[in-house]
């Protein structure tokens, strides 16, 4: 990806307002983007050396906005990417090898991911399919494995439209259900805590 001073990104935000291939990211969706950048992602974009200009280039090819019908859609589309600019920045980091980036934004969601299994399976087989998952997640996005058929992502087209645990969440619970159908896991009934910890997690999504 190119990169360029933080401060601005004008050239790329010119090109793509124009562009008509990109219609969804008009001057005024980009501008939002801009002011979210800076006000929730400066810091942490500045540490990893992100600009703004690679976050409106990773978003072309991680999520085609125009495929949503209406303008109202799109504005949702864009407010919720302004809400997770900052995970988006950690991914782009990712998507470059970065394991600072890794270690300080996607092991902190390994708890989350283990709570989330912890609904279907006991404890012990909770921790071992968040490890194997995110290893998954980890060789997929450095390109150390180019398989697509079972349902792991890559933070590649991660594109910000929810936070990074719903990101990774939702494909995890998925491939764990269908090891119980398979009878590949066990599943058990989650604990009262459990319960709880998941409703908390939901009211905050």
């Amino acid at each position: 990806m190119k990169t360029c001073n933080t401060a601005n990104g004008s050239s790329l935000v010119s090109d793509l307002a124009s562009d008509p291939n990109v219609p969804s990211l008009k001057a005024a969706s980009i501008d939002e983007l801009r002011k979210a950048f800076f006000r929730e992602a400066g810091h942490t974009a500045l540490r990893l050396h992100v600009s703004l200009e690679d976050v409106l280039e990773h978003l072309q090819y991680a999520f085609d906005l125009s495929l949503l019908r209406t303008d109202a859609l799109r504005r949702v589309a864009i407010e919720r990417i302004a809400q997770n600019i900052d995970e988006l920045v950690i991914a782009i980091a990712c998507i470059r090898g970065d394991e600072t980036a890794w270690a300080e934004g996607i092991e902190p969601l390994r708890p989350v991911l283990v709570r989330m299994c912890e609904l279907r399976v006991d404890e012990a087989d909770s921790t071992l399919h968040a490890a194997r998952f995110l290893m998954g997640v980890r060789k997929r996005t450095f390109g150390d494995d180019c398989e697509f058929e079972d349902g792991i992502p890559r933070l590649q087209e991660y594109a910000g439209i929810q936070p990074l645990r719903s990101y990774l969440g939702g494909p995890l619970f998925a491939i764990l259900q269908d090891l119980i159908k398979d009878g590949l896991a066990v599943a058990t009934p989650p604990s009262t805590t459990v319960r709880a910890t998941m409703r908390n997690l939901r009211l905050v999504n």
